[in-house]
């Protein structure tokens, strides 16, 4: 089934995993950073001091989502969803009026946890979970609201920013997430009980089927006992370690090589374009060879770019790293997605999505601090820029010793 009819046979479905997805970039560092400059004078913080605050508050977030991303093996999607909303318009309230530090953390804890988290759990795990055969087109579907979320929120945000000052912006976004975003997700959601009885009554079937036609329904604790799991998780980390700290110290860098903010923060729209193309690309590749497949090509164009942006001042670079950056995520947004359901099921895709996020939102962040805190010791980007290259050819290392364990641990895992 070609995309387009895949879209008219599940329209509003599929427009709930897209609208969430870019409705997360509320939560995504790449926008949260835009008031960055601001926040840190109204503060009086370094920007060390900041990072370190953004990736405690990020941890915290994280290890919470490990209690209540499970929620989504058990809670109607549709109360779940409408709680995580409300609780992201809290979030943008008190980024509005915070006057402390402690103020900042809870604003920046509510966002990353709720927008970025819950959010993303709920785009994620809804669209691997209720589709089967053509599960890499909605996750590819969905995944390319992340791109139009990156097109547009850098824009968005530069002009609240200007027009109104970074409180207002944060206040205005408050009050759309309740009034617009959280109606518009009931609607897409109408009807959503159906479904879920007809995924219910699949896994009956499929628990009565024999043991060779069944499909094995891992648990957490079954999934964190497999060593492929834990040799896949450098490829699926470096990507965000790596994209995450060059957008959360994008200041930094547009500062130190001297170019433009506008043309940096317009280059996203690029970042956005070759995200999207390589999202819808990589779902049809998925259906056909899948995730395990695909997976190293999520981390190759990592190191170019890292080449690019360690070796070369010219702002030609700029679309050079967004170019590299945006392929790689995109073509992440749907592997990180779809890898866990072929390789452990869909029954507890919330637990294992949402430890995932955990485990990926806890390094990142403690990336995005020591990036921080090297900065302010005075390290050079090509420095950092190295260690992030080592990073990346080590996890393919790990890949590699991953499909190299015996195909049996594959079979009993797929």
């Amino acid at each position: 089934m070609g995309y387009f009819r895949f879209l008219l046979a599940h329209p509003r479905f599929l427009s709930f995993g897209f609208g969430l997805n870019v409705f997360v970039a509320l939560g995504q560092t790449f926008y949260v950073s835009l008031y960055n400059g601001e926040i840190r004078t109204a503060l009086s913080l370094s920007h060390g001091e900041l990072a370190a605050l953004y990736g405690t508050a990020t941890i915290l977030g994280s290890v919470l989502l490990l209690a209540t991303g499970r929620l989504l093996d058990r809670v109607d999607l549709r109360w779940f969803a409408a709680a995580t909303t409300v609780f992201v318009a809290i979030g943008c309230w008190l980024f509005s009026v915070t006057t402390t530090v402690l103020g900042l953390f809870a604003a920046i804890f509510a966002v990353r946890f709720a927008a970025q988290g819950l959010w993303g759990v709920c785009a994620q795990v809804s669209m691997a979970r209720y589709f089967d055969e053509d599960r890499g087109k909605a996750a590819a579907v969905s995944g390319t609201g992340y791109a139009l979320g990156y097109a547009i929120f850098p824009l968005i945000g530069a002009w609240l920013l200007t027009s109104f000052g970074w409180r207002d912006a944060w206040s205005l976004s408050g009050w759309f997430v309740l009034l617009i975003i959280l109606p518009l997700l009931m609607f897409q959601l109408w009807g959503h009980g159906h479904r879920h009885r007809e995924y219910e009554s699949k896994l009956a079937m499929n628990a009565t089927a024999s043991v060779r036609d069944s499909v094995r329904q891992w648990t957490l604790s079954d999934v964190l006992t497999d060593p492929r799991f834990w040799l896949i998780q450098p490829c699926i980390v470096v990507v965000p370690c790596v994209v995450f700290s060059i957008q959360f110290h994008q200041l930094f860098i547009v500062e130190t090589k001297a170019w433009d903010l506008t043309a940096f923060a317009g280059s996203y729209s690029l970042y956005a374009l070759v995200s999207l193309i390589a999202t819808l690309t990589c779902g049809t590749l998925i259906d056909r060879y899948k995730s395990h497949r695909l997976i190293r090509f999520c981390v190759l164009p990592l190191i170019p770019a890292l080449i690019a942006l360690s070796f070369f001042d010219s702002p030609i670079t700029i679309p050079v790293v967004m170019a590299l950056t945006g392929l790689t995520f995109g073509l992440s947004l749907v592997v990180y997605v779809t890898i866990w359901a072929e390789l452990y099921g869909t029954k507890h895709m919330g637990a294992i999505r949402s430890f995932n996020i955990f485990f990926n939102v806890t390094v990142a962040s403690g990336a995005m601090v020591l990036t921080g805190w090297l900065i302010d010791q005075g390290a050079t980007i090509t420095e950092m820029s190295s260690g992030g290259i080592i990073f990346a050819v080590l996890s393919l290392v790990c890949l590699e010793v991953a499909n190299r364990l015996p195909k049996r641990r594959l079979q009993a895992a797929a």
